[in-house]
């Protein structure tokens, strides 16, 4: 579900004007967020730490209105929920892409997820059976503490969806620091949506490593 934005009567309307012409309108911004008392909590529960990071991006992404905007067809779209497609690992270090809805409580949403990849690893296909634009894409390269990032882009083909990838996480001033890098439409959003972004996650964390173990 989703309601239609009156650009016009929008006090983004220059902006949107303005960045949607670009050929690759789409802006990256990469820092550090400290992880430390989620790792920890996450290992003391035996809790995945890639599905606590997509748990909580999406909880945070559903709060920032701009995270939910998309460009289809000319208009611009504001969904009521976005929900989770993501890369996912086989063994033969190939990768599926593969769908997670949103889900308010951890547990739920891990108990689902996990089944979405026992059933993604089976299938094995590169992309799921249809495209979505109520979706954040995310990846994730936990082989890499990265401080940038590029994504493939195909011009010609409408794109709008936010993209954000979690590195691998590094010790530093006696903590750790999960590299983040988010990559969005610049017609939709600018750097200061990011930066919530960045402050609510760093919250979020703080706040579900205070859940005890289940």
């Amino acid at each position: 579900m989703y309601q239609i934005i009156d650009v016009e009567q929008w006090s983004r309307r220059e902006h949107f004007h303005f960045f949607k012409k670009f050929q690759d309108p789409f802006f990256n911004v990469t820092a550090p967020v400290d992880v430390t008392a989620l790792s920890a909590t996450c290992k003391e529960n035996g809790w995945s730490f890639f599905l606590a990071c997509l748990y909580l991006s999406n909880k945070v992404v559903n709060a920032i209105p701009e995270f939910r905007y998309r460009l289809v067809q000319g208009e611009v779209r504001a969904y009521d929920q976005i929900h989770i497609g993501t890369t996912i690992a086989h063994e033969d270090h190939c990768f599926s892409f593969c769908y997670f809805d949103f889900q308010e409580d951890f547990p739920s949403f891990a108990q689902a997820a996990r089944t979405a990849i026992v059933q993604q690893q089976i299938r094995k296909t590169l992309l799921p059976e249809e495209h979505r634009q109520d979706l954040i894409h995310y990846s994730s390269t936990p082989w890499i503490a990265f401080t940038s990032i590029k994504h493939a882009r195909q011009f010609g083909f409408e794109d709008s969806i936010p993209k954000i990838v979690f590195g691998k996480y590094f010790a530093e001033n006696g903590g750790l620091q999960l590299p983040i890098s988010i990559e969005a439409h610049h017609a939709l959003m600018d750097g200061w949506h990011a930066g919530q972004f960045f402050l609510q996650f760093a919250a979020a964390a703080k706040k579900f490593a205070q859940i005890k173990t289940v």
